[in-house]
């Protein structure tokens, strides 16, 4: 008997994606670990998150895709997982978040991405759902955008344009723990060089001011001692002026 794997529908794709996009704190996830893992009815791509002011509400929050062609040692995604992959259209997420929406049961969108191919081919994929939110369908609610690691200024300048907030995580406290997690990757040139693109863009009198910046570490993935990530993080604040730093415990039987 010969067994048949259908294409996944946007349903599909949604359950696997957002699943994978729970990896990413980089947003103002709720404070209670069982509102942000419960799953709802609704799908896991409704996500429950506290506002500044104290109040809850709730995110689309998914990936676009979870094919990635880097190889950080600490994610489950990376290329030589054995995982199922699947892939978001532009039109088909911007669809599917503005139909949750209109009903009122979103009030934001977080879109992230494994890496496709390259890292402006992965932004020109989230920048265009952005894109057609904005200016098809007149979208003028939260939009938070993750920047991919070696985008050019371009298309880092492009999101900032169109998003409410953006984040590019900085992973670990400096090269030397980044060069254990992942040979591809450059972290002056993929990571800081980028962040301090995007403070500039950002920074009070700037163009984009409104727009604000976040970034997350991987504690524990590259060994590194807590004061190398409070020293970092302490330069974030103070001369990035990052608006929120965010952490995520390495989990080894995630990552490998």
């Amino acid at each position: 008997m010969v067994g048949i794997v259908s294409k996944p529908d946007t349903r599909e794709k949604l359950e696997i994606l957002s699943a994978d996009a729970q990896y990413d704190l980089a947003c103002a996830c709720s404070a209670s670990s069982e509102e942000s893992r419960r799953r709802s009815s609704k799908g896991k791509w409704i996500y429950p998150v506290t506002l500044p002011n104290g109040g809850k509400s709730t995110l689309f929050k998914t990936l676009i895709s979870n094919v990635c062609t880097n190889d950080c040692k600490y994610c489950p995604l990376r290329e030589q997982m054995d995982v199922r992959r699947c892939s978001l259209g532009a039109e088909e997420t911007a669809e599917t978040f503005l139909d949750y929406y209109n009903k009122r049961e979103v009030f934001g969108l977080f879109l992230s991405s494994g890496v496709l191919g390259s890292a402006d081919a992965t932004m020109e994929r989230l920048n265009r759902v952005a894109r057609l939110l904005r200016k098809r369908y007149g979208f003028c609610g939260y939009i938070h955008l993750k920047i991919i690691p070696g985008a050019s200024d371009a298309a880092i300048e492009e999101a900032v344009s169109l998003a409410s907030t953006v984040s590019l995580n900085i992973e670990t406290p400096g090269e030397a723990n980044l060069a254990k997690l992942s040979e591809k990757k450059r972290y002056i040139r993929d990571i800081i060089e980028p962040i301090k693109l995007i403070s500039k863009l950002t920074a009070r009198g700037a163009k984009y001011e409104r727009v604000k910046q976040t970034t997350q570490f991987i504690v524990g993935a590259a060994g590194e001692p807590d004061a190398e990530i409070v020293k970092y993080m302490w330069g974030l604040y103070d001369r990035l002026k990052m608006h929120r730093v965010y952490f995520s415990a390495y989990q080894k039987g995630l990552g490998g």
